[in-house]
């Protein structure tokens, strides 16, 4: 190279990828993508550091993509994390918690998803005998092991088709602590509600209802029969003497009655 560029009369600092040009066999690939990122560095966009770190990287093996790598997409974008499958995900965290009695009304609704009537069921279970129940979407998240967006999606559906009303938690400044979730009357059994007892109670007039049936006589109606569970045999011997016995010796009476002393007489 330094012989044509003499032969041609140019100055040594003629670029070297343009006496290449002149030549009939083309030039590797990487050695012009070496000579491109050098001819930036020359122009001053890049610097010394950065040229190198292009030039080497250039013809590399590529290396296996890191975790991090692999998480972000052509744009540079961050990628969800890529779920590991249902049978490989840990159990569940032993826990003492339960459901109270609750209507299927949720279970057999085919507009919410099977997460979000789990959610309910959760709901029902730290709500406890009442109805109202305090929360955040981050614990709501680490309970149901999922991000606070799905929770969202959980609460929005459970408002839209009327199971749960929301209120904002706030503290005495107005800071925002969490939410207020409080149960409807879908999700309560029908016998915790007084109109649905009493629609149950109409739908069903055949219903016999009697508490005394075991102590009624079938013969004679309205008469209950004696029990010796219920009745007990009093012997008092003041009633079948005829008199009671009172006074301040009648303890030491009844107990020579009792033995069978005789009053012996005084001379």
């Amino acid at each position: 190279m330094p012989t044509r560029a003499l032969e041609t009369g140019v100055d040594a600092g003629t670029d070297l990828f343009t006496l290449v040009q002149g030549v009939s066999e083309a030039p590797h690939p990487d050695f012009a993508a070496r000579a491109e990122i050098w001819r930036e560095q020359r122009a001053g966009l890049i610097s010394v550091a950065e040229a190198q770190r292009r030039s080497a990287a250039i013809g590399a093996v590529p290396a296996k993509p890191s975790s991090g790598a692999a998480r972000q997409g052509r744009d540079g974008a961050p990628r969800p994390p890529i779920a590991r499958p249902r049978h490989e995900r840990p159990s569940p965290n032993d826990s003492r918690q339960y459901a109270q009695s609750m209507a299927t009304t949720a279970a057999r609704d085919d507009r919410l998803t099977p997460n979000a009537k789990a959610f309910l069921q959760v709901l029902r279970a730290r709500c406890g005998k009442g109805r109202v129940t305090s929360i955040t979407k981050g614990t709501a998240g680490n309970i149901m092991a999922r991000s606070t967006r799905t929770i969202r999606r959980y609460l929005v559906d459970l408002v839209r088709f009327g199971y749960v009303e929301l209120e904002i938690l706030r503290s005495g400044r107005g800071m925002h602590l969490g939410l207020t979730v409080k149960l409807t009357a879908l999700v309560a059994p029908f016998y915790e509600e007084a109109r649905g007892l009493a629609r149950w109670l109409a739908e069903t007039p055949k219903a016999e209802f009697r508490p005394f049936e075991a102590v009624f006589d079938p013969s004679r109606q309205g008469v209950t029969l004696l029990s010796s569970k219920n009745q007990t045999q009093i012997i008092s011997s003041s009633a079948t003497l005829g008199f009671a016995v009172t006074g301040r010796f009648a303890p030491r009476e009844r107990l020579s009655r009792g033995i069978g002393a005789r009053v012996v007489p005084k001379a």
